[in-house]
């Protein structure tokens, strides 16, 4: 390719790049700023989801922060659908279950072969709970015993779902790993972009480790049969299904509700996290096309910036320090409404800079190709129809 035109084609791909992060980061700073919670007071009954793959060593923590709630304890129910375990997952629930009414244990039975495993555990178990709101979290997490409560607040009478805050458990975050650090760095960043687009409006993405919605909601999108061929995603896409529905979706800014999960145990793990996590961007262009241009002017802003510097250092130095000069006027001030990430991991940015510039693109790579397994399962490669 001629030099000349490659050069063009960097610049005009890292600027736009920039241009697209500038914009949206202004515009969610404004909507940190004009964001006001709304709560309702009303109790509703609701039932509590968890499928469970071999989690028996995680489980006792859940249980144990699942039946100490400050929510009317006949107003809430605990589903455990085991989703074809063959450790001592029955019988932790089981024993639980001796000592507390509304633990209910679900053996799930059978699945098709063309739907993921987990869908079909939250399926099955949304087929019998008896709540108006279904609540989701994941089996190796840990929740505040204000988490029924804060989260149902947030429901008021026009709300279909909320998502809610999810991040990893740090003890002390000066003898933490290089590991733990970007991952819990990664993650409250990352929610902070996805915050400021929900008080614009815009649902981009949510996690199943805090999540609720109505039942009447799941079902009026046809439950997961658009989305159950896809290994993952029963919560971002479920969501991208409601907001095309006109449902109305919102986020849990309310610490209360603030979710603990375990911190990956090696890099590989990480990277077959995010690589699953990316696995839905082939959905998310259909579905959300906003979002996936966000995603992919990162990547031109990364790497265009990058690879200028073959031709051009002085500008690839001025794109990468407008981009750490934004991230940063952006993380530090929208801390101040969503504190998140405070002065300690402030310091930690530069680090996350240089791996989070690889670390996305490549998972997104890979997340293409579906190159990452789930509970010893690997993915579904059948192409997906969305109608």
């Amino acid at each position: 390719m001629n030099p000349n035109l490659l050069f063009w084609l960097l610049t005009i791909l890292s600027a736009s790049g920039f241009i697209t992060y500038l914009v949206y980061s202004v515009l969610f700073y404004f909507g940190f700023k004009r964001y006001q919670a709304c709560n309702d007071d009303q109790v509703k009954s609701v039932s509590v989801i968890i499928a469970a793959h071999n989690e028996e060593a995680n489980l006792r923590k859940l249980l144990d922060s699942l039946t100490y709630q400050s929510y009317p304890i006949d107003c809430y129910e605990i589903i455990i659908a085991d989703d074809d375990s063959d450790d001592n997952t029955a019988g932790v629930v089981e024993h639980y279950r001796s000592h507390h009414n509304q633990i209910t244990y679900l053996k799930v039975v059978g699945r098709e072969a063309v739907i993921s495993p987990k869908k079909n555990a939250m399926e099955q178990a949304i087929l019998i709970a008896r709540g108006e709101i279904i609540l989701t979290t994941d089996a190796d997490c840990i929740v505040p015993h204000t988490w029924v409560e804060a989260m149902v607040q947030a429901f008021t009478d026009d709300v279909s779902l909320v998502a809610g805050y999810s991040r990893t458990y740090i003890e002390k975050w000066a003898t933490a790993s290089l590991l733990h650090r970007y991952e819990h760095f990664d993650f409250a960043a990352t929610y902070m972009v996805l915050c400021g687009g929900y008080t614009t409006g815009r649902s981009f993405a949510c996690i199943g480790q805090n999540l609720a919605y109505r039942k009447s909601a799941f079902y009026d999108v046809g439950g997961f049969e658009k989305i159950k061929h896809l290994i993952s995603g029963d919560d971002v896409n479920l969501m991208q299904l409601m907001r095309l529905k006109g449902h109305k979706i919102i986020f849990n800014f309310n610490p209360k509700s603030f979710v603990y999960t375990h911190a990956i145990g090696s890099w590989k793990k990480l990277i077959n996290q995010r690589t699953r996590w990316a696995s839905n961007l082939k959905f998310q262009l259909r579905f959300n096309p906003e979002f996936f241009i966000i995603l992919l002017s990162m990547a031109f802003m990364y790497w265009g910036s990058i690879l200028m510097f073959v031709f051009n250092w002085k500008f690839a130095l001025g794109m990468i320090g407008l981009r750490i000069m934004v991230e940063n006027i952006f993380l530090f001030y929208s801390r101040r409404f969503f504190p998140i990430i405070d002065s300690r991991m402030h310091w930690f940015y530069p680090v996350w800079f240089l791996i989070q510039s690889f670390f996305l693109v490549f998972t997104m790579i890979l997340g293409q190709f579906n190159l990452f397994v789930w509970h010893g399962r690997k993915p579904y490669r059948r192409r997906i129809k969305c109608t």
